[in-house]
């Protein structure tokens, strides 16, 4: 597990053979095959006073608490370049906190009144459980591709039943 900014050199350097990433760079070295499609949305727990709230202006948002990714993260880019699209930027939001994973950041919303954006496939769980909440944005939805890398010309037959099998059970 990594961020991009691990993941790339670690194919790149022959410590893995196969990777997910969220961000794409422009290295010619590494293939980079399109996976599934995600929506970042943010997120309060449930007894969050946004909890009520279905949706909320963007000079709002400087008014939350936030729990970031760190630099260097896909999610950290993808969410830096929308907020850029309604004028603003993450050095305009108030950080709590800067955490390196998903599971910290849902695990540190559970006890806080901070808010986050996350994937959406990462919270299924507790958006079934009732524990945590979407908050939409008026004029801002953040998209982004995952994308299975790995070096470019690899013919592993390991790797490439790998990335079959990913594509055939798990590309929404």
């Amino acid at each position: 597990t990594g961020n991009t900014e691990q993941i790339e050199p670690a194919i790149i350097d022959k410590e893995i053979e196969l990777g997910i990433v969220e961000g794409r760079s422009k290295n010619q070295e590494i293939s980079y095959t399109d996976f599934i499609k995600d929506e970042i949305v943010l997120v309060c727990h449930k007894n969050h006073p946004l909890a009520k709230t279905s949706e909320i202006d963007p000079a709002a948002l400087p008014s939350y608490q936030f729990i970031i990714r760190e630099q260097g993260s896909g999610t950290r880019q993808v969410v830096d370049h929308s907020l850029k699209t309604i004028g603003l930027r993450t050095a305009d939001l108030p950080i709590e906190i800067q955490l390196g994973n998903t599971e910290s950041i849902k695990s540190y919303l559970m006890h806080s009144s901070a808010v986050a954006f996350l994937s959406i496939h990462s919270i299924s769980q507790e958006l079934l459980n009732g524990e945590l909440r979407i908050i939409e944005i008026k004029g801002l939805s953040i998209t982004r591709n995952f994308y299975l890398i790995h070096l470019q010309g690899n013919q592993n037959p390991i790797v490439n039943k790998m990335m079959r099998f990913a594509m055939l059970h798990y590309n929404l």
